[in-house]
């Protein structure tokens, strides 16, 4: 199996390229304008068929480089079913399974981060998008996220995952690029839980530009994990 990880040094974020070395069949996780350069080189050198365009949470950069690789290669752009982007070639849901050549990728809905963010499992790597960062979580912002939500997607399913499972982020956090499930649990408290939701809500709000949060956020943030707990 072939996987690269590309980097994007402005933006921190993270893009993902994995192929089949047999067919040459290829997907592409979260591309950003600033690596398809890198990206259609590789698939160009090593002689790669672009199958999918993944996308694991609507971004700006993400859906405007989904349509440039698509143009270049004829790879289909797949997003959740709930994504607002008329974009698609693909509506993904919980469960669904996607194919190239000899591998398969599993669509694991993970809202909070957005009402349509996903991860996508591959053996026993996690793509997690902006939903789990490398020892940390992503931001939630209010007008499209829900911290309630987010909890539950990083607690109840993706920390149920095996400990040794990877987890690869759209973004990095405090210079890290990769952690595990193990790492995460042993890590953050608030994965026990009832432990702590207070200060998992505010991970979320500090990586957001307005924190400090005002008193709305403040209440915001209270609500949420009296949600959590409900």
């Amino acid at each position: 199996m072939i996987f690269r990880q590309f980097y994007d040094q402005k933006t921190q974020r993270l893009s993902y390229l994995l192929a089949d070395p047999v067919t040459r069949m290829a997907v592409v996780v979260d591309p950003v304008l600033s690596v398809v350069e890198s990206l259609l080189e590789l698939i160009a050198r090593r002689g790669f068929s672009l199958q999918y365009i993944l996308v694991t949470c609507i971004h700006p950069d993400h859906d405007h480089t989904a349509l440039a690789l698509k143009a270049a290669t004829d790879g289909r752009v797949v997003l959740h079913e709930l994504a607002p982007s008329v974009h698609a070639d693909l509506r993904a849901r919980e469960g669904d399974i996607l194919y190239f050549g000899e591998e398969t990728l599993k669509v694991i809905h993970t809202p909070g981060q957005s009402p349509c963010a996903v991860t996508y499992q591959w053996r026993d790597r996690l793509f997690t998008g902006e939903t789990l960062l490398a020892g940390g979580v992503g931001s939630c912002a209010p007008q499209v996220g829900n911290i309630a939500q987010l909890y539950q997607s990083i607690t109840s399913r993706l920390l149920t995952f095996p400990g040794e499972y990877l987890v690869y982020p759209g973004r990095e956090f405090d210079g890290r690029r990769l952690s595990s499930v193990e790492e995460t649990r042993r890590c953050c408290h608030w994965f026990y839980t009832g432990r702590r939701l207070g200060a998992f809500a505010r991970a979320c709000q500090r990586l957001l530009p307005s924190w400090p949060p005002d008193s709305n956020e403040k209440s915001s943030i209270s609500e949420a994990a009296n949600d959590v707990l409900a």
